[in-house]
């Protein structure tokens, strides 16, 4: 029997009391993280993202590196705790938030890095250690203005937390550079797409063949016609042990996912 499909409300988990206690002067600043559940971890209404990468940032470099192995082994218990069905949930709520971060006054430095590698990197980490494979496949349309910085920092922010990101529009800008040896030019992605897409479908190919997690990030311009079409992104349903990720609406509160879920494995329902 396949994979259930369902639509997932990208408000659907809990965002109460910030995860991060303030230290009194006589606690360590290298350990005052206090994760009651992952749903605060990376909850984009609150920006725990910015509010975790400014509590690392204050701190020397030796602390900031107990402060990470602190909050990564919390998560760690936390996530070794969760059956299958909590573990796939966690999954699609962890990179929905990571995604619709970005659009919520959002900035790229050191410390988003760090913070995001040592809660999300070490949730992929166990993740993965679980047999589970993760393929989020974005469709989305965005202005040529921005389309830039996104193809810029949205990939990063996924490769901090340990997945792979592959799109046409991000295979485009390499063929500029690589192949025709010119500068990465957002304007002039439409000369490369097809190739591009055609390259990005061949890097998911060998994704699903090594049982790889990715982020597919298809950012069309607004006046693309027709769309590109996802089927080999959206291919891997029946694949044991893998979850995909469908978002076609804007990474706005609100707004829901589709979710296959893994063979066998049975979201939960509250």
């Amino acid at each position: 029997m396949g994979p259930t499909r369902q639509a997932v409300h990208g408000e659907d988990h809990d965002t109460g009391s910030d995860m991060n206690s303030d230290p009194t002067p006589s606690e360590s600043k290298s350990a005052d993280w206090h994760v009651p559940t992952l749903a605060y971890v990376w909850n984009y209404q609150t920006r725990a993202i910015i509010a975790g990468a400014d509590k690392l940032e204050a701190l020397a470099p030796a602390d900031r590196t107990r402060s990470l192995e602190s909050l990564g082994e919390q998560v760690r218990t936390h996530v070794r705790n969760l059956d299958d069905s909590w573990l796939v949930a966690t999954a699609v709520f962890m990179v929905e938030d990571l995604y619709k971060s970005y659009f919520r006054e959002f900035r790229w430095s050191s410390g988003v890095a760090d913070y995001i590698a040592g809660t999300a990197g070490v949730f992929m980490h166990e993740f993965t250690e679980r047999g589970f494979v993760l393929n989020y496949v974005i469709d989305n349309t965005e202005s040529e203005a921005d389309l830039g910085e996104m193809l810029t920092y949205v990939p990063e922010v996924f490769r901090a937390a340990g997945l792979l990101v592959v799109g046409p529009q991000l295979m485009a800008l390499e063929v500029m550079e690589r192949l025709d040896h010119r500068e990465r030019d957002v304007a002039a992605i439409p000369s490369t797409i097809e190739e591009g897409q055609h390259l990005a479908e061949e890097f998911i190919t060998r994704c699903h063949q090594d049982r790889q997690s990715y982020v597919y990030l298809n950012l069309q311009l607004a006046d693309d016609s027709p769309g590109l079409s996802l089927d080999v992104a959206l291919s891997n349903t029946d694949a044991p042990g893998t979850v995909v990720v469908f978002r076609n609406q804007p990474p706005a509160a609100g707004t829901t996912v589709e979710v296959c879920a893994p063979p066998g494995v049975t979201m939960p329902t509250g």
